[in-house]
């Protein structure tokens, strides 16, 4: 049997289809663990079962795959023989997926596993507090606008900024606002650093971070909401899938002889998006080869544009870093050795000195780093004199 699911918060829509296409029957099943536990209970384990993904699919498949052998995520947005259909009822959407099943003609989203999950939804966590964080920073600079104050260091949310803060004179009111703000700064603040803090200990579990925090502009946070976001590389056969993945490629229409590009897709997770374009904004300020990508096209088409670009071809490089499994060759050594002793288990031992290269850097860390090939030097120097040559014109 095929059964067709469309979930709703309290409750299913059960479209049970069999393998005529014809015969079939309907009905519902409670939404909470019991009843599709109950639910699961009654399947045969040849039976096969597809549900649209929302908000909590990965729950309701991990307690159907104990019953059945395959159980299918559809994705909703390609699903348009349900969003176009002219007839839209609860019935009408699990006998379409039913059916579409039958078919196997289902646009199918693979689920991460259990800690690929565990991360994704830290990774959601500290997005919600930093969103709270950017939200109370406005409300304090909203009080002190409203005062005609400004506060004569260079950045306020210091100890010495919120002591700063403590001895203003201000109406009743206001400062009432001010100290409750304030309290909650902090308090998210120390629940900010306290999900970095796990993120760094999941960090250590994983060699694919330690490569991925060797590229200019990706520190532990941007890592982690990386494979978080990706997963298994091995499900993405080129870098053009990865960037496209994660919405960063130009949308196409094409027609015959006709062609148009327009703006990035934005498809995939928003979160990781951000965090892309996040570290483009460092790697743009760094010394790599990759900020000559940035400075080039920021000439031409703008800084926006250009910060995309570099987002994309940084992508790129973490397809091809978590593919061979080489960190990135054209890294500062201070700073890439700052990023990977964080990522060390335990008590580091000291060394007899601080290592001054690159591959001693590496040679630390346990990475063995194959030498480059003469076109990708080529490319690296052109890159660094570009690099330098726009520098130098901008001052």
């Amino acid at each position: 049997m095929f059964y067709g699911l469309d979930v709703h918060k309290d409750f299913f829509q059960v479209c049970a289809l069999a393998e005529d296409g014809q015969t079939r029957r309907d009905f519902r099943v409670g939404g909470n663990a019991e009843a599709i536990e109950a639910f699961g209970q009654r399947l045969a384990r040849s039976d096969q079962v597809v549900l649209e993904a929302t908000f909590h699919s990965w729950a309701i498949v991990q307690i159907l795959r104990r019953y059945v052998d395959r159980v299918v995520v559809a994705d909703p947005s390609q699903l348009k023989a349900i969003a176009n259909a002219r007839i839209k009822t609860d019935k009408v959407d699990a006998h379409i997926l039913a059916q579409l099943l039958r078919m196997d003609f289902l646009p199918e989203v693979e689920l991460p596993a259990a800690e690929t999950w565990a991360v994704r939804q830290l990774m959601a966590h500290r997005n919600q507090l930093r969103r709270q964080s950017v939200a109370t920073k406005n409300t304090i600079h909203a009080v002190l606008n409203r005062s005609l104050l400004r506060y004569p260091g260079s950045f306020l949310f210091t100890e010495k900024g919120f002591r700063w803060l403590a001895e203003l004179v201000l109406p009743p009111a206001e400062r009432m606002v001010l100290d409750h703000q304030t309290a909650l700064l902090r308090e998210v603040q120390a629940r900010l650093a306290a999900v970095d803090q796990a993120l760094v200990e999941q960090a250590r579990l994983h060699a694919d971070a330690k490569l991925l925090v060797t590229i200019p502009g990706v520190d532990v946070v941007v890592a982690m909401g990386f494979l978080a976001a990706i997963g298994s590389i091995d499900r993405f056969p080129s870098p053009q899938r990865l960037a496209a993945y994660f919405g960063l490629v130009p949308k196409v229409r094409q027609s015959a002889s006709t062609c148009y590009t327009g703006h990035i897709t934005k498809a995939g997770s928003r979160n990781a998006r951000w965090l892309a374009i996040e570290a483009a904004h460092t790697t743009a300020r760094s010394s790599s080869p990759l900020a000559a990508t940035y400075l080039r096209i920021r000439r031409r088409k703008g800084h926006q544009i250009a910060v995309t670009a570099l987002a994309r071809k940084l992508v790129v490089v973490v397809w091809h870093l978590l593919t061979t499994q080489q960190p990135y060759r054209y890294a500062t050594p201070t700073r890439t050795r700052d990023k990977l002793r964080r990522l060390q288990k335990g008590e580091r031992p000291p060394a007899a000195r601080a290592p001054r290269t690159l591959d001693e850097v590496y040679a630390e860390a346990g990475f063995a780093l194959a030498p480059p090939e003469a076109g990708e030097k080529r490319a690296a120097k052109r890159s660094r004199a570009a690099l330098t040559r726009m520098r130098n014109e901008i001052h």
